[in-house]
Formats: structure tokens, sequence, C-alpha cells
């Protein structure tokens, strides 16, 4: 009996620790996705828990509106999918809005600017830019479903180019960077600084060639969540609460 109960719970602590979520607040649980290896937007501290910028800012807005949110981890290129088929209720994951996913999901205001860099190794010696990529035959890691990995198809002009390197996760194509696999990452800036900040042997090529604007994704017909984010995300620039958190995660 005794060895039964212990074995039930150490099933139950396995099936929890294996969801890759976070909860907090009172009343209806609302399930929100995102993807953790995009820090310093998500990532997992060292008890796997999911924090961030960006769950950060969706925590705020879960409090202001009284919500319970469960935050998992998902590939980045499930996260519409799945708030389209109703297994989510919202997404954060530095999103960009872009017309492709806005015909399929519905976004909040903006709220982060970002863009588009080129990462290579500290020992890299050979002189490009963005557009020698072609000419001079490079690996390119970008992370599927992301802004960098249609850049990436835009350059080689498919996505399933023998030099387009796709990954489910970011911090391989900085794995493989760093081991010589590829020749490049394509990445969002700010991740871009944190991988080279905690991995090393890393820099920026250049500067950064796109402009795009994060948004919290809902699924289309969801317009009174969607309506009480962007009221959330209005009242947070207005009281000083969104200059507090981005200072916290990007010290500016």
């Amino acid at each position: 009996m005794k060895k039964g109960f212990i074995l039930l719970a150490v099933l139950l602590l396995s099936v929890a620790a294996l969801s890759g979520c976070t909860s907090q607040g009172g009343g209806k649980v609302l399930k929100v996705g995102t993807e953790a290896t995009f820090p310093p937007f998500e990532t997992t501290d060292d008890n796997e828990n999911i924090i961030g910028f960006d769950i950060d800012i969706i925590k705020h807005i879960a409090e202001d509106n009284d919500w319970k949110i469960e935050v998992t981890h998902l590939p980045f290129d499930s996260l519409i999918e799945s708030l389209e088929t109703d297994k989510l209720d919202i997404v954060i994951a530095a999103m960009t809005i872009d017309e492709e996913r806005s015909e399929k999901v519905l976004f909040s205001k903006p709220y982060f600017d970002a863009s588009q860099v080129l990462v290579i190794r500290d020992d890299e010696d050979r002189n490009f830019s963005i557009d020698d990529i072609v000419d001079q035959d490079l690996l390119v890691a970008v992370q599927m479903g992301t802004t960098g990995s249609y850049e990436g198809e835009d350059i080689f002009g498919a996505e399933d180019h023998p030099n387009l390197k796709q990954y489910k996760r970011v911090n391989e194509c900085f794995m493989d960077l760093k081991l010589g696999r590829v020749d490049l990452v394509i990445i969002d800036e700010p991740v871009a600084k944190d991988y080279i900040t905690h991995l090393g042997g890393m820099k920026i090529l250049g500067e950064p060639f796109t402009n795009e604007q994060y948004g919290i994704a809902v699924k289309k017909t969801n317009t009174d969540t969607m309506d009480k984010i962007d009221a959330s995300l209005k009242k947070m620039r207005e009281d000083g609460e969104y200059d507090k958190i981005f200072e916290n995660w990007f010290g500016e």
C-alpha cells in the first residue's frame, strides 16, 4: 500500500514536470502558449519555471483582469494552430505582427519594437553581408515559423533550400553555430544579445535589417479577451508598470 502511494506520487510529480507550465491568479483558467527558449522574452529558470519579459507582461495583464493563467511551453511553429484549435486561449511569444499571421489570429496593439540581425562566430574571417549569403554558399540557421525563418526563405527563395537549416528551438541554432555546423543565425536582436552574453564566442554582424513589432495573439473570434488585453497594455504604459518590467529585463 505504502509503495503504491509513493509510486503514484512520483508519477503525478513527473506529469507535472513534463507539462512545463506555470500558473497564477483566480477565476477562469486561460491557457497561455509560449516558446521558452527565446530569452529574455521567454526562458526557464533553474527550477524549470517559465520566466521572461513576455511572461511578466502577461502575468500583469492577468492580474489586472482577475484571470488565472497557465503558461505552457510549445514549439513556436505550433502556437497559431493551437490557438485556432482551442488548445490555447492566448499566445505571447515575441511574435511579430504580420499580414500572414493576422489572417489567422487576432493581434493586440504592439507591445515591443524589434528587428532581425545576423549572428556569426567571433573567429569568422570571411567578409560578407546579407547580400553575399547565396553567392558565398553560406549555411544559415533559423527557428521554424519565426520572422528569421521567413527572412531566410526570402534570401534563398525556398523554405526547403539545402543551405537553410530550420530548427525547432532557437538554442539549437546557436549551438550549431558555435560548433561550426552553420555559418550564421538570423534572429531577433535582443535574443541574439542574450545568447551571445551567456554562450560567448559569437557576435552580431552589421546592423539590424528589419523593423518589426510584437503582439499578443488570440483566436480570431475572441474579441472580448483581446479588448481586455489591449486595455491592460494601455494602462500598463500609462501607470509606468510596462517601463518597470522593461527595465528589469533590458536594463534601459
